[in-house]
């Protein structure tokens, strides 16, 4: 009797486990379709698709360019297609493997043929340069350099992928990338083959800089292209102006020489800007020269002809500018000279020599400052190169519409100053200023991205609220979280899902998605199947018990 209901319960608690196990997910056994790995043949497109260069396309023994002269085609100037071979070549190839086969023969009969791999013995038909695990009819970047074969001008060479001038060396090898013939560690320009040098620094090669040292004097008038400081050299002794002490080359230096830019004479007795050597009247007393005995006393000047001998006169030519603040004082058309550049400010483009013409220059005579967008006098920026200063004071509201520049999305732009999802649009004239999808019109939080909907009108928007229908059920179990005073149901609810459980419930409540209910549920039967069982089995081993006693005692 005792071993039958020992049967008998090991029979049930085997059925129960079975039972709990066939419950249990076995999520172990799936795979998400990211885990199963799946292989295809190349398409008919493969060529074409993968290689847009010539030396990357033949780089694959499958694929050929096909080259295009036309430059009105639309394959110009050429496409990568898939190798096609002759007829010739397949009676090749045929006899090819017959030689094979009989070479693999002979090897078989001496003993030493090949016992494995494949494709009769020879090596794989599909090759792995990169040793990646995956063939390079597969593989787009053969060479595992970052590049794809198709961008890859060396497809096989992992530390090379570019060849900007086409020399069959890559670029990183390449000590000349453009073939300008100038090394690139002195090519200010390594990838323009028409530039190579940039003396000023202002982004334009000197090739194409029509005045290479921005001295404001174009190279084709720049006696001294690459120097600043000058730009003429009247002597043509290969020394400036500027730095000359002798420019005409006459052998009297500048300081005593009336006529410098004369290398006839040194001498102008009547200050007429013609050298004695030169002038019929060399004292300008009217009487020339062959007819007057006596040239050595000029007549005073009166440049401006107002009467008033120069040497009397405090304004000599007459511009209302006083000779002792007029750096041009025979000159009515020039006074100043701002920038120091031997170009009076009246003729000079750029007073202020800061790279921005006078006529778009707000501050023409300040090199920190050029930009005043509301015109109010005061510079947008002010900003001093070594040795420079300035009085100026930054304006800190460049547009003048009251909101600071560092608060204003549109600092030069009166007409606009928030931007809140910082797209370039104006807030004011954005149908979206949350950047959410949801335009503003129906969107119950047009200023927060991660809200557009508030169903009971409560402030807080659905994503963050607990019981979006405002109905006293939480939405993480509740069927239909946006309809209240409807029936609820239990809600099967994911890890990431709103309506999953959170930090935010009630510590005192217990929620348990349907899976875990139902195993829960079988889990409880099951111990109280095997309880019944155990009291039973307890039973039945106290009545043997009991007979057996009572059939001693007899």
């Amino acid at each position: 009797m005792a071993d039958l209901s020992s049967r008998r319960l090991r029979s049930s608690l085997v059925f129960i486990i079975l039972l709990l196990a066939a419950a249990t997910p076995a999520t172990s056994s799936f795979l998400s379709t990211e885990d199963i790995l799946s292989s295809s043949s190349r398409d008919s497109d493969y060529c074409e698709d993968t290689y847009d260069t010539e030396t990357a396309c033949n780089a694959d023994s499958q694929c050929e360019w096909d080259a295009e002269s036309d430059p009105s085609d639309g394959d110009y100037p050429g496409e990568c297609e898939d190798r096609e071979e002759d007829d010739e070549d397949d009676e090749d190839d045929d006899e090819d493997d017959e030689d094979d086969d009989d070479e693999d023969d002979e090897d078989d009969d001496n003993g030493s043929g090949n016992n494995g791999g494949g494709n009769n013995g020879g090596g794989s038909t599909s090759q792995d340069f990169d040793n990646d695990g995956t063939t390079d009819d597969l593989d787009l970047d053969d060479d595992n350099d970052g590049w794809n074969d198709g961008q890859d001008a060396f497809p096989y060479d992992s530390t090379e992928w570019a060849d900007f001038d086409g020399d069959g060396i890559g670029d990183n090898a390449d000590n000349d990338d453009d073939n300008d013939t100038y090394l690139d560690d002195v090519d200010a320009f390594p990838y323009d083959p028409t530039e190579w040098s940039n003396h000023d620094g202002d982004a334009l090669g000197d090739n194409a800089d029509n005045d290479d040292d921005n001295d404001g004097f174009r190279d084709d008038e720049d006696s001294f292209p690459f120097d600043s400081t000058e730009w003429a050299d009247y002597d043509k002794d290969s020394i400036g102006d500027n730095s000359d002490d002798d420019d005409d080359g006459d052998g009297v230096l500048d300081v005593n020489d009336d006529c410098p830019y004369d290398i006839n004479g040194s001498t102008d007795t009547d200050g007429d800007g013609v050298c004695d050597a030169s002038d019929l009247d060399d004292d300008g007393d009217g009487i020339p020269d062959s007819e007057d005995t006596d040239n050595s006393e000029p007549p005073k000047s009166d440049f401006d002809g107002d009467g008033v001998p120069d040497v009397d006169d405090a304004d000599d030519d007459n511009d209302q500018v006083a000779d002792t603040l007029d750096l041009y004082p025979f000159n009515p058309l020039e006074w100043a000279n701002y920038d120091g550049d031997g170009r009076g400010d009246n003729a000079d483009p750029d007073d202020d020599n800061d790279g921005v013409p006078d006529e778009t220059d707000a501050f023409p005579f300040d090199a920190c400052a050029y930009l005043d967008s509301d015109m109010d006098g005061m510079p947008d920026d002010v900003i001093c190169l070594l040795g420079e200063n300035s009085s100026l004071v930054e304006d800190d509201d460049d547009d003048s519409d009251g909101i600071p520049d560092a608060l204003d999305a549109f600092p030069k732009d009166a007409s606009a100053s928030t931007d809140f999802d910082l797209d370039g649009i104006d807030d004011a004239t954005d149908l979206d200023d949350d950047n959410d999808g949801v335009p503003d019109l129906i969107d119950a939080f047009p200023m927060n991205p991660i809200e557009s909907k508030d169903t009971d009108g409560d402030g807080i928007g659905n994503n963050l609220d607990q019981d979006d229908d405002n109905d006293g059920i939480p939405d993480y179990v509740d069927a239909l979280p946006e309809q209240s005073g409807q029936i609820n149901a239990v809600v099967v609810v994911g890890p990431n899902d709103k309506n999953a459980p959170n930090e935010n419930i009630d510590s005192n409540t217990i929620t348990i998605d349907a899976a875990t209910l139902g195993v829960l549920m079988l889990f409880c039967s099951s111990l109280s199947l095997i309880s019944v069982l155990t009291l039973r089995m307890i039973r039945e081993r106290s009545t043997e018990s009991i007979q057996e006693k009572k059939g001693d005692s007899q």
